[in-house]
């Protein structure tokens, strides 16, 4: 073609309108800086110093874990009432010396001195045992805290970078439908029109901005578990390694042992059969007259304390019962996400596959530049969603590990 010369203000529509009919034009790449006369701005290097001032510091679960530890009130409150409770019992024993423990399966009646030494050793052991359970209890629940923040930041972090990503698209999708519009070759309403492509770029600029903010807010939670400042950010450092879970023996035995030994709620729900037991059935046989106006007649409120003792016990084999349900349920949940993961890794393969080939229309010239960005996206995303799968699939191994998360056992 002869080589033409055009003014200035012409120019661009006239390349523009001649791009759409020529069949090098889905190869063809932006003029650059040097070609359009403009002079690049020099790429200043940073040294070592500026590079590790602008990095985050690097937190791993291990050290969150320990801030949040430190960090927690209430574990704090609990260890502190430990160390109480040690002194009260040591106390005990120098006054009343060491009391073996009675039998209170069935109703027993004892002398009111050896009641009220009992009653007083009792309490204090009971609280002794129930406060190393809530202790117990605070740990775990401050170890699934933290686990489920580095889930929930790194995952909102890649669907940033992926809505980021889309934001740009959908961006350069609408100023090419402007163009498009200017020359009469798109209308402005109806599908694929230039309004269609302006909402679109509006909703993906959105949903990056509603990220960041769920993001901000995750954060901001995860730092006060820390007892960090609130506009702290790290770069966390969080391998999962996935792999198919195995319990190694039959559910149902896996299911008796983790009731029986693992789970604090039912432990903490047996605390409460064991003291409506102690005071329903081990009982004084008279109250003094000096002591009358002191302590309450347990024949006075005998329904009463039998129907704490069976309320106690029928809240215990309803958590039970509703505990086995979640464990199996949860074991379900494990496999299913790992059914999903044999999906989720052939969508990767598929959209590799498309990522190839549009890579390869698009050196010889058959598809534009935007088509291998699109591919390019949905490769991010089948990785994203495997790295999610990973991540549930981690979470829900340990939730159902620790029974105590699961069900409404209390």
């Amino acid at each position: 073609m002869k080589a033409v010369l055009y003014k200035a203000k012409g120019a661009l529509a006239l390349a523009l309108a001649m791009s759409m009919f020529s069949p090098q034009v889905f190869a063809a790449e932006a003029l650059s800086a040097e070609q359009q006369g403009v002079q690049a701005a020099p790429v200043v290097e940073l040294t070592e110093e500026e590079k590790a001032a602008l990095a985050l510091p690097v937190l791993t679960y291990e050290e969150a874990l320990s801030k949040a530890k430190k960090n927690s009130a209430d574990l704090k409150d609990l260890e502190d009432l430990t160390d109480i409770l040690k002194e009260e019992r040591n106390d005990q024993i120098d006054d009343l010396g060491t009391l073996k423990t009675p039998t209170y399966e069935y109703k027993k009646w004892v002398n009111f001195g050896t009641w009220m030494k009992q009653a007083q050793v009792f309490a204090t052991k009971m609280e002794q045992e129930s406060t190393a359970l809530q202790k117990d209890l605070q740990h775990l629940m401050i170890e699934v805290g933290v686990k489920s923040s580095f889930v929930d930041i790194l995952g909102q972090q890649d669907q940033i970078e992926l809505a980021k990503m889309n934001a740009d698209m959908q961006q350069k999708l609408y100023e090419q439908a402007q163009v498009k519009y200017r020359l009469g070759m798109l209308s402005k309403y109806g599908t694929g029109g230039l309004d269609e492509k302006r909402i679109a770029a509006e909703q993906a600029k959105n949903n990056v901005a509603l990220a960041e903010a769920s993001l901000t807010q995750t954060y901001t939670n995860f730092n006060r578990l820390l007892g960090e400042p609130e506009g702290t950010r790290y770069e966390l450092v969080y391998d999962v390694t996935y792999a198919p879970y195995e319990i190694g023996r039959p559910l149902d035995m896996y299911i008796s042992d983790k009731m029986n030994n693992d789970d604090l709620s039912l432990k903490l729900l047996e605390l409460s059969v064991d003291g409506a037991k102690f005071t329903a059935n081990y009982l004084p046989d008279e109250i003094p007259d000096a002591m009358a106006g002191m302590v309450s007649d347990p024949y006075d409120k005998d329904d009463r304390n039998e129907y704490g003792l069976d309320s106690a016990q029928r809240s215990l084999k309803t958590a039970k019962q509703e505990k086995e349900a979640a464990i199996q349920n949860a074991y379900l949940q494990i496999k299913q996400l790992e059914t999903m993961r044999d999906s989720a890794e052939a969508d990767l393969k598929k959209a590799e596959t498309t990522y190839h080939m549009v890579e390869v229309n698009y050196q010889a010239g058959n598809v534009t530049k935007t088509a291998v960005e699109q591919a390019e996206m949905g490769v991010i995303s089948a990785q994203n969603a495997l790295k999610t799968n990973a991540y549930n699939h981690d979470m829900l191994v340990f939730t159902f590990e620790n029974p105590t998360l699961l069900g409404s056992a209390q």
